[in-house]
């Protein structure tokens, strides 16, 4: 039975949901199957691609609607929206919207970087997954879904001078494109929002249900958009404990407990006690139900 007003659970993945060196969930199993279980959906909102998405949702078990390439893209299952008549481009198994600008648009504009720094940057278009796979320590089978890009380059600069951070950012501007700095790669791409594609999901649940609260997890400055959209946000430590610290002015009573999945899994269940408890009682229900 849907809850009511209905839950949905976003999440960011690498260093979240995901442990940042092994991309092991299993510390969060408990509220994994939890979510199973009350039927809450759980919307990963990364800047993986689709195709990686799609892998891991098989994996978990999961059908649900997904936002890649840190909101360029929103992938709506028919499944998910029963009668309903959805945005966007037929797909896969159900709708596209693309909230950025393309991928053809992007490479374009790496031509113009390429050209300005004489050849000095290596984007993973040139790259083979068993390259991609050395540089991040994937799998080289889900390197080669990480190359299946839609809307984001990342790239690296072989070498650096003083000038380039604003001319490069000058080159992307003039393209309507962004520069933005990931962990290990810098990224070139239209102006994608996290927050603006969970706030589009949001609304179709919305629709469906009549009413809806939302739970968000992420761990770096990039996720603030989709914490700042949900009603409950979660700020996930670094693997060295950490808080980011841009994360932790603007979210300062989100904190979870602990680094990574293990710490995703307790405060995503405490947010389902506490969210689940609000909406029991918004339905006119005054005793507990605890999880």
């Amino acid at each position: 039975m849907t809850p009511v007003p209905g839950i949905v659970v976003f999440t960011d993945l690498d260093g979240t949901l995901l442990d940042a060196e092994t991309y092991s969930w299993e510390a969060a199993s408990a509220a994994l199957a939890e979510l199973r279980r009350r039927g809450i959906p759980l919307v990963p909102c990364t800047s993986k691609t689709a195709a990686e998405t799609r892998h891991l949702l098989r994996r978990l078990e999961l059908e649900s609607p997904f936002i890649v390439e840190s909101g360029a893209g929103v992938y709506l299952p028919d499944r998910s929206f029963p009668g309903m008549e959805l945005p966007g481009e037929p797909c896969e198994g159900g709708r596209r919207v693309s909230l950025a600008a393309g991928y053809d648009r992007v490479l374009e504009g790496m031509e113009e970087i390429r050209r300005h720094t004489g050849g000095a940057v290596r984007g993973f278009h040139e790259m083979s997954p068993e390259d991609i796979a050395r540089e991040t320590g994937l799998p080289v089978e889900l390197a080669a879904l990480a190359k299946q890009r839609e809307f984001d380059e990342p790239f690296q600069l072989l070498r650096n001078e003083p000038g380039w951070p604003a001319e490069l950012e000058s080159i992307a501007g003039r393209r309507g494109l962004r520069l933005s700095r990931g962990g290990r790669f810098r990224h070139l791409h239209g102006e994608t929002d996290k927050g603006r594609a969970v706030g589009l999901v949001t609304s179709l649940y919305h629709r469906g249900w009549g009413g809806v609260r939302t739970i968000g997890a992420g761990d770096s400055e990039m996720d603030g958009p989709l914490l700042a959209a949900v009603d409950v946000p979660i700020v996930v430590a670094k693997p060295d404990g950490s808080i980011d610290p841009v994360l932790s002015r603007r979210f300062p009573r989100a904190l979870a407990s602990a680094p990574g999945p293990a710490g995703w899994g307790r405060a995503v269940l405490e947010a389902l006690r506490s969210t689940l408890d609000d909406t029991f009682f918004m339905a006119g229900n005054h005793s507990k139900d605890g999880v």
